[in-house]
């Protein structure tokens, strides 16, 4: 959980369809979806050569083939349902939990990024795995975003 206070939604959706998925439609971030308080539940958080990632699981048929839930299938399910969007508030949630955690906290070494298992697709290949590591530039964007420094993004 944390607090979204006066978070200007349409630049948050922008810097996020600007950095995860550009050119893939999505619907546009409404203006009330985001202030107050927020809460989510990242499936797992895991340790990999000393970096952290994030995974969630997804449920959602994409479809009865392989080529279902290859990379490109599932970046347009992502946009679709806005889980571009979960993607980089679970891995703002992680860049902030670490910062506050570890004495020799960097970004750039210590956060891997976020896993996306869609499991009906998840075949031993690549499919059905969509991986992705939003920058550092916009975890830091996002961070004064979500602190109430409007001035500053």
């Amino acid at each position: 959980m944390f607090s979204a206070t006066q978070v200007d939604t349409s630049r948050l959706d922008r810097a996020v369809t600007e950095a995860l998925l550009p050119g893939v439609r999505r619907p546009v971030l409404k203006w009330n979806r985001l202030n107050g308080m927020l809460k989510g539940f990242m499936d797992l958080v895991f340790v990999v050569e000393d970096q952290y990632y994030v995974m969630d699981y997804k449920s959602n048929y994409l479809g009865d083939t392989n080529a279902d839930y290859t990379r490109d299938a599932m970046g347009h399910a992502m946009a679709s349902h806005r889980y571009d969007l979960q993607l980089v508030l679970y891995t703002l949630a992680l860049h902030r939990l670490l910062k506050a955690r570890l004495a020799d906290y960097d970004y750039d070494i210590h956060v891997g990024g976020a896993v996306y298992l869609f499991l009906r697709g998840v075949d031993g290949t690549d499919n059905g795995v969509y991986g992705e590591r939003p920058s550092r530039e916009l975890m830091e964007k996002l961070d004064r975003m979500f602190t109430g420094k409007h001035n500053e993004y």
